[in-house]
């Protein structure tokens, strides 16, 4: 949707009125600026993020700091913004520039991954890191908690409606994901506005929500300048109700079922015959997969199912396998990778290695034989060859370079596909 041009008007009802310019994306602009400011605007004044589109009962807000370090697992990253709601949401931003057309993938992914990263550490750890932020910014102090900064806003009369469980809401929200995670920009790339539209068609079966929200810039005749924040688009929130089912038996559960059929016999009469009817198999889980895996590879199958799941690569489960792979706009899964018990297999599915192409196929094969032999050297050339399986853990220190790889097709193939999904 387009975006009108703000207009300034004096106090003046005569007074001539004046159209407000627009600071350019293009960094030739005299007015330009670096991604610090950005961050400066979100510590400073955390009110001006639209944070109601979101969370509508949210009434204030209240910054904890600039630059956060997370540990990311191989590597340690930083939150540009960590922001609180007055009802113990935690939000983080991810600031980014307009001129810096970063990987539109890894501006997403790093976002979620920080998401994860908080979402399974204790509020004490997050207090502590809270502490060792961006000294320009306004980080906890050595001895402040989020709750002391919380209620010593409302004593500066800077906050309002925060309940007296707050400390209890925020560890609750924290536990269960409902956290708001938000890139914020002085401008949005349309394939990033893609990719929220993708997040919002294919859903995530988690609280935890995504928006995008610019920041536009507009100088004042004066030299001043102006900020006006619009939300461009949000995810929609998938649940807030989690149902466990916890059975604690030695024994497995299992179910039998007799059907009788009714059948009609030569001699005119009826007959009755019955028949079991075997249950279906349950689809393998992340989890009951990890069950199967012998225990000197666990965590070795543990590793590439990470890093798969980092790459946001979408699973469904048969009853031997889970694959991995994405979803079309048609709804059909694409699998690029299989495990089992044993190991992976690869391979894109034969429509799939049809649309990429004869040659395609043979690069993909030689590609992905550097990380284990997943065919043979007779099998490189015939791809209609199923290929073998390679053991986790051969794949376990190439796992992250591994998942990598496969994302690389299946960028190439949703490409083909005209797909948004990412």
């Amino acid at each position: 949707m387009a975006r009108g041009i703000p207009a300034l008007l004096s106090g003046d009802n005569e007074a001539p009125i004046s159209t407000l310019r627009s600071i350019s994306f293009a960094r030739d602009d005299l007015a330009c600026f670096d991604e610090t400011l950005l961050q400066r605007v979100v510590d400073q004044t955390p009110e001006i993020l639209p944070i109601r589109d979101f969370y509508p009962a949210v009434s204030s807000v209240c910054s904890l700091g600039r630059e956060i370090p997370v540990d990311l697992g191989e590597r340690q990253g930083f939150i540009d913004n960590l922001l609180v709601t007055n009802d113990g949401h935690l939000v983080l931003v991810e600031t980014k520039l307009h001129r810096n057309p970063e990987a539109v993938r890894d501006v997403i992914i790093q976002t979620l991954q920080y998401g994860m990263a908080v979402n399974n550490m204790p509020l004490l750890e997050l207090e502590s890191r809270a502490r060792r932020g961006d000294r320009n910014g306004t980080l906890l102090r050595n001895d402040e908690t989020i709750r002391a900064r919380v209620f010593g806003q409302v004593d500066q009369g800077l906050m309002t409606g925060v309940p007296d469980n707050f400390e209890e809401a925020l560890e609750r929200y924290m536990r269960t994901g409902e956290i708001l995670l938000l890139v914020v920009a002085d401008g949005i790339h349309t394939s990033v506005e893609r990719i929220t539209h993708w997040m919002n068609k294919s859903g995530r079966n988690s609280p935890t929500m995504f928006g995008m929200v610019e920041l536009r810039f507009y100088e004042l005749p004066d030299g001043q300048r102006v900020i006006i924040p619009k939300t461009l688009l949000k995810t929609r929130e998938i649940s807030r109700h989690v149902v466990v089912v916890d059975i604690r038996n030695e024994t497995p559960a299992t179910t039998t079922a007799t059907v009788t059929d009714e059948l009609q016999i030569a001699s005119g009469g009826k007959t009755k015959e019955s028949r079991p009817v075997k249950a279906a198999s349950v689809p393998l889980t992340k989890t009951t997969l990890l069950e199967l895996v012998p225990a000197e590879a666990h965590q070795a199958a543990a590793l590439v199912i990470e890093q798969l799941e980092a790459l946001q690569f979408g699973s469904q489960g048969t009853n031997s396998t889970l694959k991995f792979g994405f979803t079309s706009d048609n709804g059909e899964f694409h699998a690029f990778v299989a495990l089992d018990k044993f190991g992976a297999w690869v391979g894109p599915l034969k429509k799939d290695a049809d649309r990429l192409g004869y040659d395609a196929v043979l690069d993909f094969r030689k590609g992905v034989n550097q990380f284990g032999s997943f065919y043979r050297e007779d099998q490189m050339v015939r791809p209609d060859s199923f290929g073998c399986a390679v053991k986790y853990r051969q794949l376990a220190e190439s796992a992250r370079a591994f998942a990598t790889f496969l994302d690389g097709y299946r960028s190439k193939l949703m490409e083909l596909l005209g797909s948004v999904e990412c």
